[in-house]
């Protein structure tokens, strides 16, 4: 968290980096390189990590997550990393944060056909209005980089916080839900969810 991030495509200065993310033309987690725009790179969550089911290819965020996601969640929650809350949580965010990121990125459309209208408000597309505009006279992009980091962040912890507090309550419910539902009605069939409000579609 202190460390100083610098921006360049110098290979002089890059070799100079302790962690290299999105530039080098390189992927060597060993050395902490972690770039995907080399025609070379094809990896993504599942052939990186057999156990998860995703495909999409990953960006340089979807890499970072990768080898570092649940390092960061178990950090920030205070909670063990091989945890089944940190476990949780890092399939969640990944499905529903950070494979966005990875397939926009990569140019991934969402789906086959022709869109029936324009997504203007995602998070890249949101980030890319930070850049500066072609007729600014001021081509700085150090103020809109540091803006984009503070967006990115505080929607990430905004969605953790989510997840963690609402999300991962209403799972424990559903699943007490599920365990009792012999009590309920002897089919087996009807789910009792005492605390109204509680989403549970996500859940079954």
């Amino acid at each position: 968290q202190d460390a100083e991030v610098v921006r360049t495509r110098d290979p002089q200065r890059l070799a100079q980096c302790d962690v290299v993310v999105d530039v080098g033309g390189e992927y060597d987690p060993e050395r902490h390189r972690y770039d995907h725009h080399q025609r070379s790179f094809t990896q993504s969550m599942r052939s990186l990590r057999p156990d998860k089911p995703w495909t999409t290819k990953l960006s340089s965020a979807g890499l970072v997550y990768c080898h570092f996601g649940s390092q960061i969640l178990a950090a920030l929650l205070g909670q063990p990393e091989d945890g089944p809350v940190v476990t949780a949580l890092y399939d969640k965010l990944y499905e529903n944060f950070v494979e966005e990121i990875d397939a926009i990125d990569n140019g991934i459309a969402q789906a086959e056909g022709e869109p029936r209208y324009a997504l203007t408000t995602t998070l890249s597309a949101r980030v890319g209005h930070l850049n500066p505009r072609w007729n600014d006279p001021d081509q700085d992009t150090e103020v809109g980089f540091k803006r984009a980091m503070e967006l990115v962040g505080s929607e990430f912890m905004d969605r953790l916080d989510y997840y963690h507090r609402a999300w991962l309550p209403a799972r424990a419910l559903v699943e007490e839900a599920i365990r009792r539902r012999f009590e309920v009605d002897a089919s087996g069939a009807v789910l009792e969810l005492p605390q109204g409000g509680c989403p549970w579609k996500g859940h079954v």
